[in-house]
């Protein structure tokens, strides 16, 4: 009985230093990974630690306001990037992190494709720019799914809404096999 006492507290004490050392990591640190994992599997992920990556002049794994802002000269597109960077900026450090910089919120995505600011996509600026047919075909499949009004324009709150239906189960491809 003593002897299993022993082995259970030294499975705990075990158990307090190995989390203690995870805790003790650094914020950036602990989030390498599930950022590094999710940028392998998913390619827009990649695309987006590709760019985190470009961004981040002083290779210090952290975004600045400056570094976010890019080369980004005239007002308008500054004010915006501000703006997005505010909207990814989730703990409010005044940084972004690679998981921070690929977990983009609707609203932001929205914001950086609306190019010319008026607060709605067209399927120009949502083809952004693309080259591959299929990655355009694909664009201009979701543009129009998302158009609910059907005024070629796609509202933020179109654009929020299509999101959502993209993500719930039983949506797109899946759904139309099982009606066949």
């Amino acid at each position: 009985m003593v002897r299993i006492g022993w082995v259970v507290t030294a499975a705990i004490i075990a158990g307090v230093v190995a989390s203690g050392s995870a805790l003790a990591q650094d914020k950036p640190a602990a989030e390498k990974p599930a950022a590094e994992k999710q940028a392998a599997e998913n390619p827009a992920a990649k695309a987006a630690a590709e760019q985190f990556k470009k961004l981040d002049t002083d290779g210090n794994g952290q975004l600045t306001v400056d570094e976010f802002k890019g080369r980004r000269r005239k007002a308008e597109a500054v004010a915006m990037a501000e703006e997005v960077f505010k909207l990814l900026d989730k703990d409010g450090n005044g940084t972004l992190n690679l998981q921070e910089f690929t977990d983009k919120p609707a609203e932001a995505r929205f914001k950086m494709m609306d190019s010319d600011g008026d607060g709605v996509l067209t399927l120009e600026e949502m083809k952004g720019r693309q080259q591959k047919p299929e990655a355009i075909e694909r664009t201009e499949k979701n543009f129009n799914r998302m158009d609910t009004n059907g005024d070629k324009k796609i509202s933020l709150q179109e654009f929020v809404d299509g999101q959502v239906k993209a993500k719930k189960p039983g949506k797109g491809k899946g759904k139309a096999k099982k009606a066949e």
